[in-house]
């Protein structure tokens, strides 16, 4: 006969990967509502949102809970089957596992997270990525960022601030000239002008930091507001857009515009 004398011995709690936590230390029955479980000291901190399991039940922690912690806050939940003295408590495997693949709750950095947000970033059915405090599909044009070309003489841009509003040229020779960036990821593909006449010409121009010139226009219309639609304009680390609007007289008052984005 062949001994092994120095074969190990494995205890079998280690192969089982085990996920307890704690025990219950007190009845629990299936009758009503419980917001909290009374348990034997916790093995690992908890925080809010975190998924149990109590035989084969799941119940989710609704207060963050330190390891050691003999009292856990949970979501009102009235139990499917009663709950006895000792029942172990176990980290929820099946949602730890979908967490861990595709985080649909929880906190990432302390942003809550869902299906479809990550803190302040959404990302809807349609592939778009919005986040809170960021214009990710539109950039509007104000009024501040108008200029005056060198037509005519040297007389300002200016605001009227009375019952009519809008921007005005002070010679009707001078055209009004905005500039716009087109942000990182994105795309320009419409351009939208309001003012006081609709029937102003309106040119959009690619242009780009580094070279002179403006080419040829890649989207043309009027300022009544209907979208011009311009050549797909990605952008690079160099380009803008010029809009030029043609403005014929000093009552011509234009209220602003809008670029409309895609996201590559």
């Amino acid at each position: 006969m062949i001994s092994f004398p120095n074969t190990v011995q494995i205890n079998k709690k280690e192969l089982s990967n085990s996920l307890d936590i704690a025990e219950l230390t007190t009845i629990i029955s299936d009758s009503s509502a419980i917001t909290a479980l009374a348990v034997t000291a916790t093995k690992v901190d908890l925080k809010n949102g975190d998924r149990i399991m109590i035989n084969g039940q799941s119940f989710q922690i609704a207060a963050d809970a330190s390891a050691g912690a003999r009292s856990l806050t949970i979501t009102s939940i009235t139990p499917s089957i009663p709950l006895g003295i000792g029942d172990k408590i176990s980290i929820d495997k099946e949602n730890l596992f979908v967490q861990y693949q595709r985080k649909t709750e929880g906190k990432i950095a302390g942003m809550p997270v869902d299906t479809n947000n990550l803190g302040p970033i959404n990302y809807t059915s349609e592939g778009v990525y919005n986040i809170i405090g960021v214009d990710a599909t539109y950039i509007k044009v104000l009024p501040r960022d108008f200029m005056i070309n060198e037509d005519g003489t040297d007389e300002p841009l200016y605001f009227k601030d009375a019952t009519n509003t809008g921007i005005q040229v002070n010679n009707a020779d001078q055209e009004m000239v905005a500039f716009v960036n087109i942000p990182y990821g994105t795309t320009a593909t419409k351009v939208q002008v309001w003012g006081s006449v609709t029937s102003k010409v309106v040119e959009v121009y690619a242009m780009d930091v580094s070279q002179n010139g403006k080419g040829s226009a890649i989207g043309t219309g009027t300022t009544n507001g209907a979208e011009i639609t311009i050549t797909s304009t990605a952008y690079t680390n160099l380009n803008y857009l010029m809009i030029l609007v043609k403005v014929t007289a000093t009552s011509n008052r234009i209220f602003g515009a809008r670029v409309t984005l895609t996201q590559n």
